[in-house]
């Protein structure tokens, strides 16, 4: 029984281990979740990496649907800014409810943008 339980705990430990060389070098989240999540949650609205070339066709319909890769070239946005934006609603887009560890995920990706944005 002691046996399975220490092996359990290796087992654990070994395979979370590439999950923490993801996670973000300043704060909590991982920026390769947090990529994905961004992707999947906000991509056919936004341009959210620049692997995108073009607009998604969302956001050709709805100038209100900035470009997240251009827009976190601004100083005022902030990782402060950003966790607020992501927890409060807004008229204009989809209510999406995140988890505290999928808005860490997702401010760790866009925080990667912002220091190659600079």
């Amino acid at each position: 029984m002691r046996a399975t339980g220490l092996l359990f705990s290796m087992a654990t430990l070994a395979l979370s281990a590439p999950l923490a060389a993801q996670t973000a070098p300043d704060g909590p989240g991982s920026v390769e979740y947090g990529r994905q999540l961004t992707e999947e949650m906000c991509g056919e609205c936004h341009r959210v990496s620049a692997r995108q070339t073009a607009k998604p066709p969302a956001m050709e319909e709805d100038a209100q649907a900035p470009d997240l890769t251009e827009r976190l070239a601004d100083p005022g946005v902030t990782e402060m800014a950003l966790r607020s934006y992501l927890r409060t609603s807004h008229p204009v887009m989809p209510n999406i409810r995140l988890t505290r560890e999928e808005t860490d995920d997702i401010v760790a990706y866009l925080m990667t943008m912002k220091t190659r944005a600079r």
